[in-house]
């Protein structure tokens, strides 16, 4: 590994709050990980609202992370990066949605429908909504006879809804909320996620930021231009209030991650962009559609997959599949990790 790359992994994964941040037994207390986990959801900027891959992609970046931490965050659930629910930040989810949404997000549902019956079935939705509602308990309310599921879409899409998570981590059995989300100027909330993306993920290139937020080619361009970068090497640009303490970053030892699919790590880089911590073994990490599956990082580098399967309530089955064989120590500090693992998603 050449010292850019050292540096380049080093510095990437202490950004990510991996590594020994995120491990249990530096847990003091209940009030410290609900802090240190909207922390780290800040620090993300935001992650895919799906279960499990929410609370996982947070408990390895929390220390004392538990199902009580994740029910007391405060974030919100709307269309962020790529068009999917994220949970993010309270503070500065408005910037995200405003940023990204679809231009053409106020439009009608794609379904057959007079469009006195949307309106009528909208205002019964929101109406029911002041208070979180399944699609089950919205379908007894409103008795209609269309189907939901493209109406609650539409609704959550044009911010007029969001939904709340399910009380257990490996449900997704969503709820939905009336949203009142505050307006911003897209131009001026695509510069500040640009920025952002930079903090949490940079160095990167543009293709990076264009993968991440699907974010229209010409605003996302013209917002990234207005960060002020540095170019590490050419294309691959850093935030110039990062350069000094990039130059001091060390890549990680004795460290084990299990991050799931849908991470923010391996969410955040297009194809060609993934050298830091998967560098020849990128075929392996990634499908055909292009996410990532559930990785085993060993030091900061992808080192293996794994799956998992939930059986009864107390039942979680993790399978690890390194791509090459471990030692004593790492089996060791794997089967830790896992244990904590499924003790977690049986919370």
């Amino acid at each position: 590994m050449s010292d850019a790359q050292s540096r380049l992994r080093g510095w990437s994964y202490e950004r990510q709050r991996l590594g020994d941040r995120g491990r249990g037994a530096d847990h003091h207390g209940a009030d410290t990980s609900a802090s240190d986990a909207n922390s780290a959801l800040r620090d993300m900027i935001g992650v895919h609202a799906a279960h499990p891959s929410a609370p996982l992609a947070l408990w390895a970046r929390t220390p004392g992370f538990d199902a009580a931490t994740y029910r007391g965050l405060d974030g919100v659930r709307l269309p962020a990066m790529r068009g999917a629910i994220h949970l993010l930040p309270r503070r500065t989810a408005h910037l995200l949605f405003r940023a990204l949404a679809p231009l053409d997000a106020n439009g009608p549902p794609d379904i057959e429908m007079p469009e006195q019956d949307y309106a009528r079935l909208r205002a019964a939705i929101l109406e029911a909504c002041a208070q979180p509602r399944t699609a089950r308990e919205l379908r007894d309310q409103t008795s209609t006879r269309y189907p939901l599921a493209p109406l609650l879409a539409g609704l959550t899409r044009d911010g007029s809804l969001m939904r709340v998570a399910p009380e257990r981590l490996r449900s997704n059995e969503l709820r939905y909320v009336v949203a009142d989300v505050p307006v911003a100027e897209r131009a001026q909330a695509l510069a500040w996620l640009a920025s952002e993306y930079l903090r949490a993920f940079g160095p990167a290139r543009l293709e990076d930021f264009l993968w991440w937020s699907g974010a229209d080619p010409g605003a996302a361009t013209s917002a990234w231009e207005r960060v002020d970068t540095i170019a590490i090497e050419p294309g691959l640009r850093l935030r110039s209030e990062d350069a000094a303490a990039f130059e001091n970053a060390a890549p990680p030892a004795n460290t084990v991650d299990l991050l799931p699919t849908h991470d923010p790590y391996t969410s955040a880089y297009a194809p060609g962009g993934r050298g830091r911590f998967a560098e020849g073994v990128e075929d392996r990490v990634y499908g055909g559609d292009g996410d990532a599956r559930p990785v085993v990082l060993v030091d900061g580098f992808a080192a293996g997959t794994w799956s998992g399967r939930s059986g009864s309530e107390l039942e979680v089955e993790i399978e690890v599949e390194l791509f090459s064989a471990p030692g004593p120590d790492l089996r060791a500090a794997l089967e830790r990790r896992v244990g904590e693992m499924q003790a977690l998603l049986r919370g």
